[in-house]
């Protein structure tokens, strides 16, 4: 395909804001009819050349691609291989194999296209960055369902805002790492695909994307994240059971987990294992009621069969804790709703967790929440242990605050009032015992008094 076109391609692409869907190669070339002039050893590949690769497998020693156009119609592995600038397509039932040659690992700067209708395997790192610009892009699409893209012990860098990896079809990765000028959605997943890899690191927002249906990402080992992964639902993240996601660099930013709108198994041991759970969400909103309660409705894509909910809540996002749950016994049923009565004061962050009789698992998008105190104050957590906190609506703050028991006698307490986040912060000094308790509070010459409860 001629440069220009290529270009207009990828124009388009970025230009749909909401990434409508993936990026599609350029039409099969014909299959080699054995005329075509074709690649020989030691070659240097410039602009406006054209070779075919047809014939018997194939080792090459040394291929070079500075902007000409390679063709596989049959089996061709390549030692030594550079490339600056080119285009290569591997047609359906080829199989095209960069080895670990030279032993360093691949740069594509810009103006790089793999298509990829067969097979396509890079046993060398990839990285794509550099010199790549909106009209002189890096882009391999593994271009339809059948396709198999594999760097089965190797990494893909992406670390320039104007690269991209489509995959339609079978990726296999040592490792994807998104560098931060990385752009969002780099990494496109079509309906249907499968990409999988043993170690993820995200330090983008939204790097993955998955436009229409639902991709599989699997990944076995180990994850980091500085930005959430996608704000797709489509995306079916399969977690090994011995994967791990790095909480050691908390203090620096990241965020364990931080899978975003995806739909989370664990215990999980491949894409293909996603059959035996062939339940997922398609819909988890949340609704405050009219008295200050979170009501949470979901809904399942058929009806489930027997197993476990988890209602699980978290102040920051991060760290979630279960507060509810329940056996799923009745098959017929594919919508659910919960109510969390006692929401956090602040930000309220709800996830789902469904796991099955066999043990799959699968986590719901999280959903968001912003709760205003009851009658201007509330109160968590409740019962306490020995102490809680106020929030406190605008306006509210509290000038005085005593606790009683339920025959008026004091406890002893201390408070502190922190009015950047409206927020006061209750320590019971004295030995009371399990029970309940009564907090008063004047502000502004009004009374106000509520009951609370000890462990």
């Amino acid at each position: 395909m001629k440069a220009h076109l290529l270009i207009l391609l990828f124009f388009l692409f970025v230009s749909r804001s909401s990434f409508s869907q993936c990026v599609s190669a350029p039409p099969v070339p014909p299959d080699c009819t054995g005329t075509e002039p074709l690649v020989t050893d030691g070659e240097e590949l410039h602009n406006s050349t054209t070779k075919w690769f047809y014939g018997a497998t194939t080792m090459f020693s040394t291929l070079s691609l500075k902007g000409g156009t390679l063709v596989v119609c049959g089996d061709l592995s390549i030692d030594k291989f550079y490339m600056d600038s080119g285009t290569i397509y591997v047609l359906p039932g080829a199989r095209f194999v960069i080895t670990s040659g030279i032993g360093s690992g691949l740069i594509f700067t810009g103006g790089c296209y793999i298509y990829n209708y067969g097979t396509c395997e890079i046993q060398r790192n990839l990285s794509l960055v550099n010199n790549a610009s909106v009209s002189n892009p890096n882009l391999i699409i593994n271009a339809t369902a059948t396709s198999v893209f594999k760097m089965s012990n190797q990494y893909l860098v992406i670390n320039n805002p104007h690269s991209w990896f489509v995959n339609r079809g079978s990726a296999e990765f040592w490792g994807i790492i998104h560098d931060p000028l990385a752009s969002a959605g780099s990494v496109c997943l079509g309906n249907g695909s499968s990409t999988q890899m043993a170690v993820l690191i995200n330090k983008v927002a939204n790097s993955y994307s998955v436009p229409t249906g639902n991709a599989c990402l699997y990944v076995r080992q180990f994850s980091q994240f500085y930005g959430q992964l996608t704000n797709n639902t489509g995306l079916l993240a399969c977690l090994g059971n011995s994967h791990t996601s790095d909480s050691g660099c908390i203090p620096w930013g990241c965020q364990p987990n931080n899978w975003g709108s995806a739909q989370v198994f664990t215990s999980c041991n491949s894409c293909s294992a996603l059959l035996a759970l062939s339940v997922h969400f398609t819909s988890f909103t949340n609704n405050v009621t009219a008295d200050y309660s979170n009501q949470l409705n979901w809904e399942m894509n058929t009806a489930v069969p027997t197993g476990m909910f988890r209602i699980l809540r978290s102040a920051d996002g991060s760290r979630f804790s279960v507060i509810d749950s329940f056996e799923k016994k009745e098959s017929a049923i594919s919508k659910f709703t919960r109510l969390d009565k006692n929401p956090l004061p602040g930000n309220n962050h709800y996830m789902i967790k469904y796991t099955n009789s066999n043990g799959y698992s699968i986590n719901s998008k999280i959903v968001h929440t912003y709760t205003e105190p009851k009658n201007g104050f509330s109160i968590f957590p409740v019962p306490f242990d020995n102490k809680f906190i106020v929030r406190y609506a605008p306006g509210m703050r509290p000038e005085k605050i005593i606790i009683t028991d339920i025959s008026g006698r004091n406890i002893k307490i201390h408070y502190n009032i922190k009015e950047s986040s409206q927020q006061v912060e209750i320590i019971v000094t004295d030995k009371v015992e399990a029970g309940i308790y009564i907090i008063h509070m004047v502000n502004n010459q009004k009374y106000t008094a509520q009951t609370i409860i000890k462990n």
